[in-house]
């Protein structure tokens, strides 16, 4: 256990996670050299060896809040902690859970509200070992009946606005979260959340949707499974700006922004 986080990670994202003067939004993940996250069906499959998955964590730490897909949920059941991190820091917290769930599929008897209902109300545990309520994300006609029981398990069930496919719109985040009183947000995945995010157009205001990217490539290949991107979904991914490569034991850790429009165009 390390006590202190990667200075890479203090430096290219965590100075920006906390000093941004709008939603700061990161997209993290870890995959094989064939560019899979997961095995056939979505099979987990351990990828990050002990240095990165350290760093995951450290990475968590450093943002408000950590989102991923119901899928993942329904696949993993994760606890999304930062239990790899000194345990006795005080300064120290854990994220805000958020799932996008427009039709509410979670189950009420995922691990995520489980611990909270366990442990949410334990004044006890401070720092590191805090336990978050999870907010659900989900759209505003999604059944009552499924809310309730969410709700009734110890989730927080948080409506809002679906694009015409059904779906949350990834350029909905920054104002979603704003709302929530969060400043940042770190994505895990799945899959369709990953991409639907690096597919995504700029903000309201132009600039890029997503702010940091942080990639763990392992020494591996997976062969048949799932891919960072869907089949068939490969087309208009974004130009990306290189920031920081750095060996974390077996594995290495790849850093990057989204390319500005136009900054690759001669004056």
């Amino acid at each position: 256990m390390s006590p202190a986080p990667p200075r890479f990670l203090v430096e290219h994202v965590g100075s920006l996670t906390r000093a941004f003067p709008r939603p700061h939004i990161t997209l993290t993940w870890a995959q094989s050299l064939d560019s899979k996250i997961a095995g056939p069906g979505g099979k987990r499959v351990m990828l990050s060896g002990p240095e990165s998955m350290l760093m995951t964590h450290w990475l968590r730490t450093m943002h408000d809040a950590i989102l991923i897909g119901v899928q993942t949920v329904i696949m993993d059941d994760p606890r999304l902690k930062i239990q790899l991190v000194p345990q006795g820091d005080q300064s120290l917290h854990p994220p805000q859970p958020l799932i996008l769930d427009p039709k509410l599929r979670m189950p009420p008897t995922a691990r995520i509200i489980s611990e909270w209902t366990a442990h949410g109300a334990n004044s006890q545990l401070t720092g590191p070992r805090q336990v978050r309520q999870p907010w659900i994300l989900c759209g505003t006609s999604a059944d009552a009946g499924r809310a309730a029981a969410l709700e009734a398990a110890g989730a927080r069930v948080v409506r809002v606005e679906l694009d015409k496919n059904g779906h949350i719109p990834p350029a909905s985040l920054p104002g979603i979260i704003s709302s929530l009183g969060l400043g940042s947000v770190m994505i895990e995945g799945g899959s369709r959340v990953l991409s639907s995010f690096l597919h995504a157009g700029p903000r309201d205001d132009g600039s890029a949707l997503v702010d940091s990217i942080v990639v763990t490539v392992a020494p591996m290949f997976i062969g048949e499974g799932i891919s960072v991107v869907p089949p068939g979904h490969d087309v208009g991914l974004p130009e990306l700006t290189y920031v920081h490569t750095e060996t974390m034991g077996k594995d290495a850790v790849m850093v990057a922004t989204l390319a500005q429009v136009g900054q690759d165009e001669e004056a």
